[in-house]
């Protein structure tokens, strides 16, 4: 007699997740593990055609990784993110806090909201062919580059991808009994 369908098919210990990515990322590599698609090649993100894969390989990013870490979208989010954070004339006297190490010297004195409405180029070291190159992807200022829907899904799987486990439940069970018996 033999076994019926569903304990001949090997169990992963993932069966009943629901969990799906299904509307980030190419339809062949939906199944994946996260931390496999953290680090291929940015076109298994869903829309990163190949005007947008010329683009970031011209601004030398080829993997998700590499978006998810690109500096500049770092430096944007973060501005962003403090921006909302500021009050207008909220700077007390004597404050040293600045960002001259990110933004060029015109833009140094300004407050966080205005440097996020800025355009790329406002970014320091971001060239103006850099800028170009974002402006073909819609991407015209700092607070558009934190927003940038594919650095922030690529963000988002690098992250997850750290707490993503990658054995099957009887992987782990035989590394256990190993750990016990050795």
């Amino acid at each position: 007699m033999s076994e019926p369908e569903a304990k001949k098919q090997k169990t992963t210990g993932w069966e009943d997740h629901t969990l799906n990515i299904s509307e980030a990322v190419m339809k062949a590599d939906e199944g994946s593990f996260i931390t496999t698609l953290a680090g291929a090649n940015v076109e298994v993100l869903q829309g990163i055609g190949p005007k947008a894969d010329a683009v970031l390989e011209a601004l030398k990013v080829k993997t998700v990784e590499d978006l998810a870490t690109y500096k500049y979208f770092l430096i944007a989010r973060s501005i962003v993110t403090l921006a909302e954070t500021e009050t207008e004339g909220g700077r007390p006297d004597g404050s040293v806090m600045n960002l001259d190490k990110a933004v060029d010297k015109e833009f140094e004195p300004k407050s966080l909201k205005e440097i996020a409405e800025a355009p790329t180029s406002a970014l320091q070291g971001l060239s103006e062919k850099a800028r170009a190159l974002f402006d073909e992807l819609h991407v015209k200022t700092i607070k558009d580059l934190a927003n940038f829907k594919y650095c922030k899904v690529a963000e988002a799987l690098v992250e997850a991808a750290k707490f993503e486990e990658t054995k099957t439940t009887a992987e782990r069970k035989a590394e256990s009994l190993a750990k016990k018996l050795g």
